[in-house]
């Protein structure tokens, strides 16, 4: 079984918008999932006007957020923006704590990734969510062995 991140297999152009305060963890992020075969990075962001005009501008397919942006009253009020914006796309809520992952699903998430897992898990948990979104729309590859994701969750750890 190979790696997401070494797979020979491409996926259908995934557009990934990343959305993070934190210029490490965003700039890092982005770069490891341009890596990955078959995806695209569309664009990233450091809060949340700049990651909504980026949404209308790249039209993206997933949007990975850490909902700790500088705005106080943005938080988990992106996830909805976004898809108000880019009904279809499929919204990725990556927090410090699982103890964000109900609310994060309560408001239309479509997965939750703890920073806390090692980078690679990070990554992989968007390339499998990636997987799961494109064999939920008509039209997408299927995903490849060992590389399914339940489409409510990104990542189980």
């Amino acid at each position: 079984m190979s790696s997401p991140l070494t797979r020979s297999t491409p996926l259908s152009a995934q557009r990934i918008l990343v959305v993070d305060a934190d210029h490490r963890v965003r700039d890092s992020l982005a770069g490891l999932i341009a890596l990955a075969d078959g995806v695209e990075v569309v664009g990233a962001a450091s809060e949340a006007a700049e990651a909504i005009a980026a949404v209308r501008r790249t039209h993206p397919d997933i949007v990975v957020i850490d909902p700790r942006l500088p705005e106080l009253e943005a938080g988990l009020a992106l996830v909805p923006a976004i898809h108000r914006v880019q009904p279809a796309a499929l919204v990725l809520v990556m927090g410090w704590s699982q103890s964000l992952e109900p609310a994060a699903l309560a408001v239309g998430a479509g997965g939750f990734i703890c920073k806390t897992d090692d980078p690679v898990g990070v990554v992989e948990a968007v390339l499998g969510a990636a997987h799961a979104a494109r064999d939920a729309r008509p039209g997408r590859i299927s995903a490849p062995p060992g590389g399914s994701v339940a489409p409510r969750r990104a990542a189980l750890r």
